[in-house]
């Protein structure tokens, strides 16, 4: 049966006098300790809610941890979640799903929850339906965690493979499909459901396809369910599909900042390899990024001739660090994660205005955005990295007092000592960005940074047990 809504169908809830299963008392879990913060929050709301999939892989999340919540948590859900640590990334077109990160700078381990409010299918969540409170009704109890009843949850994960997935199995889920399969009945409700919607026998039949072990023929039945669901609802599915499409164009970004990104700087002394540190923080961090360098470099091809010209290769300079702070202007509209090496505060150490710096990086940084966290790298105790120039100790030891007064200077700035190993300074540098932005103070980066200006170690510490 097929009910409308506004003059478009609409998948039915196929809730049945199906009781509450109760309490399971199956193996308890591990799970992180952040991750468990945000259970025990959730419980605290006092609305249902369940963990949809992957209860066995808590420690450390290969991927979302994917939960549902009643719609009526959803205004408070942002709140609620602060507590435990994770902070929302706004990213449209995705229907109902929020998205929440923590970084675990202990564990060098980004989180990430994965929360809706309904039960949708298709890669643009195209195809709406009612099953979400028939869900939460039914849910069970594993200690800290609430699952759905254990056929629901099966038939939940293969619907989730073959309208998500368009039927692709990776290797590594191979497993997780079968036991799906097994665990799954056509006397559920979710099975009644599915026949309703896409004709009659199709849950027999998908479950005879799964229990078969044969995962490359699931594309051709995947690509069948979906058509039936299309058809169902052609115009509701089309302009959802192309709506959440056209959203998704838009960078993702934290709230409260829509067409304003994030600026990263760092500066260091000659031979500390800022762009390692730059890009790793690009390549994991929860939103788009893109890297600029607005300090000097050397003449590219062409720069014999180049270096003929009276005043050639200053300008040619002059070109380049102003493409590149209008670059970072682009990207910083766009909601992006700029990181900046070399940012303007180069220009106030000792010789850099001598080399004739300081006009090139004035007039870049009058088109920049400013930087809302610089790291300033420090190697203390007369540590100096390779690649210093030749410099004499005393001329390199005079630009880092520059570099620390800047940071002084600064409420925004934050020293990490760098002469750490790079995957250490990596972490430290991750935690002090995140935390900066997300405003919370659950973020445990090792040796616990303390107050800006005042160097950061990477000296790690156990973890908490949930």
């Amino acid at each position: 049966m097929i009910t409308r809504a506004t003059g478009e169908e609409q998948m039915e809830d196929p809730t049945n006098g199906q009781t509450d299963a109760g309490e399971w008392n199956g193996e308890q879990p591990g799970i992180h300790p952040s991750i468990a913060r945000a259970f025990r929050a959730l419980d605290g709301s006092g609305l249902p809610w369940v963990l949809l999939r992957g209860e066995d892989d808590l420690v450390r999340p290969n991927g979302d941890v994917d939960i549902l919540v009643a719609g009526g948590q959803l205004p408070r859900l942002d709140a609620l979640l602060a507590g435990a640590g994770f902070r929302r990334i706004m990213a449209r077109g995705h229907g109902s799903h929020r998205f929440y990160f923590n970084y675990d700078a202990t564990e060098d381990l980004w989180l990430k929850l994965d929360i809706v409010a309904e039960i949708s299918f298709g890669p643009f969540q195209q195809w709406h339906t009612l099953l979400a409170p028939g869900c939460l009704q039914r849910r069970i109890r594993n200690g800290l965690l609430w699952l759905p009843a254990t056929t629901e949850q099966a038939w939940l994960q293969l619907l989730h493979t073959m309208l998500d997935k368009g039927g692709a199995v990776r290797p590594g889920r191979m497993e997780t499909v079968r036991v799906a399969g097994a665990l799954a009945s056509t006397d559920d409700v979710i099975a009644a459901f599915v026949d309703r919607q896409v004709g009659p026998g199709t849950a027999a039949q998908l479950l005879k396809l799964v229990r078969s072990g044969s995962v490359d023929d699931f594309r051709e039945p995947a690509r069948r369910m979906a058509s039936a669901l299309t058809r169902n609802a052609p115009l509701r599915t089309r302009l959802t599909a192309g709506r959440n499409r056209i959203l998704r164009l838009l960078s993702p970004t934290f709230p409260g900042r829509f067409r304003r990104g994030l600026v990263v700087g760092v500066i260091g002394p000659e031979g500390a390899d800022t762009t390692i540190l730059l890009r790793r923080l690009g390549e994991t961090f929860p939103i788009p990024s893109r890297y600029v360098s607005l300090g000097r470099t050397a003449p590219g091809h062409g720069g014999g001739w180049v270096t003929r010209i009276p005043g050639g290769l200053h300008g040619q300079q002059v070109i380049r660090q102003l493409r590149s702070a209008l670059a970072a202007k682009y990207h910083y509209r766009r909601g992006r994660l700029v990181l900046v090496d070399r940012p303007a505060y180069d220009a106030s150490v000792p010789g850099y205005a001598a080399a004739g710096g300081q006009k090139e990086t004035a007039l870049a940084a009058a088109l920049a955005p400013a930087p809302d966290v610089l790291l300033v790298l420090d190697s203390p105790g007369g540590v100096m990295p390779a690649g210093n120039g030749g410099h004499l100790h005393e001329v390199l030891e005079q630009r880092r007092q520059a570099r620390l007064e800047t940071a002084r200077r600064l409420p925004n700035a934050w020293v990490v000592d760098a002469s750490q190993p790079q995957p250490l300074i990596n972490r430290v540098a991750t935690g002090i960005v995140w935390e900066q932005v997300s405003g919370s103070s659950a973020v445990a980066a090792p040796g616990q940074p303390g107050q800006p200006g005042q160097p950061k170690s990477a000296a790690p510490e156990a973890g908490g047990q949930p």
